[in-house]
Formats: C-alpha cells, sequence, structure tokens
C-alpha cells in the first residue's frame, strides 16, 4: 500500500537529488530502533537509541532559540547548516523564520526514512531547502549555491552533538574549509583583480597572437605525461625523472624551475597562472627552449619571456577572462580552481595523454616539509609545538625565504613583509587531511580543496575517457581518491620513449574586425568609469574642505553630499556592466566597510570617510587610465 506521505515528501527531494531519494525508498525500516513519544507538553519527539532528539519539554521553544542565536538573519546570502532532520521542527522554524538557503545534513538514513513516512516536513516544500545525507553532495551544495561574500553558519540540536559528536566537527570542518575557499576567493578578488585587469590587457597583444592549448587537442593521443609539482615527494624522484625523461611530456609548475635546473632536466612545458611577478623563479631556466602554458592574467613580465611557442589557457570566471574568450571566440569552457598544477592536468588531458603521472603533489606537509627542499619555498618547515599544541610552520632561514618575495615587492623591506604576512598566512590555514597510508596529517585548506577538485575531475575525466589511467606518484602524500597510488619508479619500467613533437609552427586565427569592437566597447565603459572617479574625487575634495573649513553641514556640503550619492549610484549601474564591472566590484569590495556607516550623521566620521574615498578614488582612476593605454596600444597593433 502505497504511503502517500512519503511520497508527497521523495517527490520534493528527486527534484534536486534522485540518488537519496532512490536512497531513501529502497531503505528497510521495518526493524528501525526508532520511536515516536510525547514530551511533559504533549508535543511528539522522536526517540533514536533511547535518545530523544527534541528537547523534553518544549520542541518549538528549542527550534525558536537556536535561530534567535543566529547573527544577521535577514541575510539573504546566506547559507543556513542544520545538521540533523530530527522531527523536523529545526528544518520548518528556519525555513518559516529566514529568507537564504538551507542545507539539513542527516547522516543516518534510518532517521529520514522513518520522518518521512509518518510526517509532511513542510520545510521541504520550500524551494531553498534541501536534504542531504552525503558528504560529497553536501559540499557540492555548498559550492553551488554560494559565492564570495556568502556566509554560512551550522546548527544542530543538543541531542544530535551527544550522539554525533566526532561526525558534528567533520561536517563543520567541511564547512569551514568551504567557507575559507570563499573568504580566499573574495580577498583574492579583491586584492588581484586590478593587477590581473591590467596584465590582461597589457597582455593583450601576446594573448591574441599566441595559439590556445585547444588548438593542440590530441597531439599526444595515448601518450604519457608526467607533472611535476613542487612538493616533497619531487626531490625524491628527482633522478628517476632524469634517468627517464625520453618517456614523458612533462609539465613543470614554475615554483619547480630552480630544482629542475639543478638537476639538469628539461621540462618540455612550463605552466603559469599567477597574477603576481613569478619572473625570478625562471632566472636558471632558458625560456627558449621550453613551451609556456599561461593564463591571461599571468604578470606580464612572465607573458614576455621568449620561449619555443606560448600558448593561451584563457579558463572560465577569472578576472577579464570571459572578456578575453569572447575575444578569441573560444566556447570551449576550462577550469583552473585558481591552482596550476589543475591546468597543467587539464592541459595534458587536451593534448589527448592517456597516461597522466602527478609527483610532487603532496598536497600535505610530509615529513615536516612544506615543498622540496630546492623549490621557491623549500626553506619551510612544520613541526608541531608541544607547548601549543598544534602544528606550526617556521622559516629555517628567514634572509633566504625573503628573497623569494623580490619580484612581488619594490626592496628588500618590503619583501620581509610579505613573506612574514605569508607566514602567518599558513598558519591561520593550518588543517589535517588523511595521507596515502589513512594517518592524519598536516596540511592547508586551500591544499584540502585541491585534494576534492583532483579527486572531482578524476571522475570527471574517467567518465569522458574509460581508457585514461591517473596515477599518483608523490607517495606518502595526501589521498586523493581515483588516482593510483604507485612509485614513479615502477611506472617508468612500464614505459617506451615518446617522440617529441615541433609545435612552433602553431599560430593564432582572430577576427581582428570583431576583436576591436570588443576593444572599442571596453575602452568606452573605461572612461564613462574614469569620468565617474574623476567627478567623484573633485566633488569630495570640495565636500571635504567645506566640512573642514565650517565645520558644520552648510547647505553648500549638503548639496555637495547629494552630487556624491548621485555618482555613486552612477558607479552603481557601471559595475553591473560584465567587463568593467569586474574591477569595479573589485574595488568597491575594498571599501564596503565605508559605506556600512552613515558617515554623514557625523562631522568627524565625515571627514575620515572622505579622505579614504578620495585615495582610494584616486588609485582606482590611475588602473582604469593604465587599462585604457594599454587597450590604445594594443588597437594600434591590430589596426596595422
Amino acid at each position: 500500500m502505497e504511503n502517500k506521505v512519503l511520497s508527497a515528501n521523495i517527490e520534493q527531494i528527486q527534484q534536486y537529488d534522485i540518488e537519496l531519494a532512490n536512497e531513501i525508498l529502497m531503505f528497510d525500516i521495518e526493524k528501525s530502533n526508532i520511536q515516536l513519544a510525547q514530551n511533559e507538553n504533549e508535543q511528539y519527539n522522536l526517540v533514536f537509541n533511547s535518545t530523544p532528539l527534541h528537547s523534553t519539554f518544549d520542541v518549538v521553544e528549542e527550534a525558536k532559540n537556536i535561530v534567535e542565536n543566529i547573527e544577521n538573519k535577514q541575510e539573504q546570502n546566506a547559507i543556513r547548516i542544520i545538521y540533523g532532520l530530527g522531527l523536523g521542527y529545526l528544518a520548518d522554524e528556519f525555513s518559516n523564520s529566514l529568507e537564504s538557503n538551507i542545507i539539513i545534513y542527516e547522516p543516518n538514513i534510518e532517521i529520514i526514512k522513518y520522518v518521512l513516512s509518518i510526517a509532511k516536513i513542510d520545510a521541504l516544500y520550500n524551494r531553498k531547502v534541501i536534504l542531504c545525507s552525503n558528504k560529497n553532495t553536501f559540499i557540492n551544495h555548498i559550492q553551488n549555491l554560494a559565492n564570495v561574500s556568502t556566509e554560512l553558519t551550522i546548527s544542530f540540536l543538543s541531542s544530535y552533538k551527544e550522539l554525533f559528536f566526532e561526525d558534528i566537527k567533520e561536517v563543520l570542518g567541511l564547512a569551514q574549509k568551504v567557507q575559507g575557499e570563499f573568504i580566499a576567493n573574495k580577498n583574492t578578488f579583491i586584492k588581484k583583480a586590478p593587477s590581473a585587469f591590467c596584465h590582461t590587457l597589457a597582455n593583450l597583444k601576446f594573448i591574441l597572437s599566441n595559439p590556445n592549448i585547444t588548438d593542440i587537442r590530441d597531439i599526444y593521443k595515448g601518450k604519457a605525461a608526467l607533472i611535476l609539482c613542487a612538493g616533497p615527494s619531487l626531490k625524491e624522484n628527482i633522478e628517476i625523472i632524469k634517468q627517464n625523461q625520453d618517456k614523458f611530456v612533462t609539465f613543470a609548475l614554475n615554483p619547480t624551475l630552480k630544482l629542475l635546473a639543478n638537476h639538469d632536466i628539461k621540462p618540455d612545458f612550463i605552466v603559469n597562472v599567477e597574477n603576481s611577478n613569478t619572473s625570478p623563479q625562471f632566472l636558471q631556466t632558458n625560456t627558449q627552449e621550453h613551451y609556456l602554458i599561461l593564463e591571461g592574467f599571468s604578470n606580464y613580465n612572465v607573458m614576455k619571456l621568449p620561449s619555443k611557442k606560448t600558448f593561451n589557457y584563457i579558463s572560465c570566471d577569472n578576472f577579464l577572462n570571459n572578456w578575453v574568450r569572447d575575444c578569441l571566440k573560444c566556447d570551449e569552457k576550462l577550469d583552473s580552481f585558481g591552482t596550476v598544477s589543475y591546468t597543467a592536468l587539464m592541459s595534458a588531458y587536451i593534448m589527448g595523454f592517456e597516461k597522466i603521472v602527478l609527483v610532487g603533489q603532496d598536497l600535505a606537509y610530509k615529513d615536516g616539509l612544506c615543498y622540496s627542499k630546492e623549490c621557491q619555498f623549500g626553506l619551510l618547515e612544520c613541526s608541531f609545538d608541544e607547548n601549543e599544541q598544534k602544528y606550526k610552520i617556521i622559516v629555517k632561514d628567514f634572509e633566504n625565504f625573503t628573497k623569494a618575495f623580490l619580484g612581488v615587492a619594490p626592496d628588500l623591506q618590503k619583501a620581509q613583509e610579505v613573506a612574514k604576512k605569508r607566514i602567518n598566512v599558513l598558519n591561520e590555514n593550518l588543517t589535517t587531511v588523511k595521507s596515502q597510508d589513512g594517518k592524519l596529517i598536516p596540511s592547508q585548506t586551500g591544499y584540502a580543496l585541491f585534494i576534492k577538485h583532483f579527486e572531482d575531475v578524476a571522475k570527471e575525466l574517467k567518465n569522458k575517457k574509460p581508457q585514461i589511467q591517473l596515477f599518483n606518484a608523490s607517495v606518502g602524500g595526501a589521498q586523493i581518491d581515483g588516482w593510483e597510488n604507485i612509485s614513479l619508479e615502477k611506472i617508468c619500467k612500464n614505459l617506451d620513449s615518446i617522440v617529441k613533437l615541433n609545435l612552433e609552427n602553431y599560430s593564432s586565427n582572430i577576427d581582428k574586425e570583431h576583436v576591436l569592437q570588443k576593444i572599442n566597447k571596453l575602452e568606452d565603459e573605461l572612461k564613462e568609469y574614469s569620468a565617474c572617479a574623476k567627478d567623484f574625487i573633485e566633488v569630495n575634495e570640495k565636500l571635504l574642505k567645506e566640512l573642514i573649513n565650517k565645520n558644520i553641514f552648510t547647505q553648500n556640503a549638503q548639496k555637495l553630499a547629494q552630487k556624491h550619492a548621485q555618482i555613486l549610484s552612477q558607479i552603481a549601474k557601471l559595475k553591473e556592466k560584465e567587463d568593467v564591472g569586474i574591477l569595479i566590484n573589485s574595488q568597491l569590495f575594498r571599501i564596503e566597510k565605508l559605506f556600512q556607516k552613515n558617515y554623514f550623521s557625523d562631522i568627524t566620521l565625515a571627514k575620515e570617510t572622505l579622505e579614504s574615498l578620495i585615495e582610494h578614488y584616486k588609485g582606482f582612476d590611475a588602473v582604469a587610465i593604465k587599462s585604457l593605454k594599454y587597450l590604445c596600444n594594443c588597437k594600434a597593433i591590430i589596426s596595422k
């Protein structure tokens, strides 16, 4: 006989997770260890393993108190995580009280099946509420729903803390890692977007003349690729790599170049996706002997390096990349996830390699080493501090470590400041991941996320190309599911030599008229933004002078304040534009805290805020002017 309550609940879940819906339907609860009881107020309660899941006094008040403790309850750009379904009281209270997305993570299918069989859970009928019972699905839901500004919270009943304490910690850790990724993405966007915007436009003359990575699709079909990453296992395998260079086409990440040069290893491809100036890493490398694979926003000092041939890897949704992709009429989606090793992997896949080997992709601090000793950050060590009872990263030779940052700092003192910040950031983001032997080892939150990216892409690539073989020769590092853990020496025994192809004759093929149209449009938008920035600076300087001289909000000051608001409205409209909006939004993120207060309510606050706004907008205008100069230069080259 059909259970109509269960069918109605399942119908809602099927809209976003058919696998979970089927799993619930197939689960047998005839011998369930769950009971329905009533508390002192005659409210229904669920008893699991002899533990009441809800309050024995007032289940409704319990749910309301949990919601009441959530900060920023009116925030719509948020994901509220509930650990535990229970009888749905908490889910319903969240659904009725909050406008944000809600993810209910219930680890026990038995509880889900029992509850959905006896009660209509109103929250499940809200399109913003998602139920899940699998950690990978949980992470996917967060990643699909969140953006760089999304707020994440997690809530649970006290009974779930008693029953599932260790699992709650794990789920909380996963949520924090994802939140850390979004915060890192936002910080990256804020810090790097202006320079990435400028570098992209400075690089445009090169990008338009370089072939794309997709132009060499399947040229090495069925062959073996070796991706050289900067982890400790790279140094451990350096002699094996040197002796077997003829059996692989090698892809080297830019931090590995010093180590490779010291051992006379010449990689076929060098991959770089850094917006910061990493050109010092290339000092020991004659780039004319190598092919380069570069993102469009790679630092100009790297983009202009001579090479056998440079190939564009223009990923999706990074800074100004969509605009560049449109200029090049690139339709294929390329991901990078902000990590150069992922870019190298996908480049190898595009070229048709069916054996892809990772080495140095430890993604953890194995034996206290953060990186291979001769790589850029080889002076870092990670050890357990007995006094503080936690892992810490230290640098053995700060003076030499500082030299690695001279490419991004104007002098030694600034380089030292950057180096100290880097160490602090690394220590703030320490976590643990599962190693290949099943034990926990220290790592970075970013590395933990990269592990998931490489696990996900393994599934994706194997679905697309079942014959592909993915090997992880970073022995002793982090466990990456979907990749076979195997020593590089063993792989090499089963490989024959490869004939390396000459790719120097590949060239670009662009539609000049289309590119000029794109440049003209972006140029117009930048000019409009620059004009707004100049007007905003001028108005704020007049307003600040008025407030300093009169120290009250005169009639003239009020008129200038109105003009101030009008220009901000103009800028707000401009930020909605697809291309120049990337630059404007990144700049507005930098000053968003200034707009969180009504600064015209207080003379002192108004003067301080105006001084900051003037300084910031002078810098913003300088970026716009520099970008216009690069566009003008490129247009002149194309028009010849």
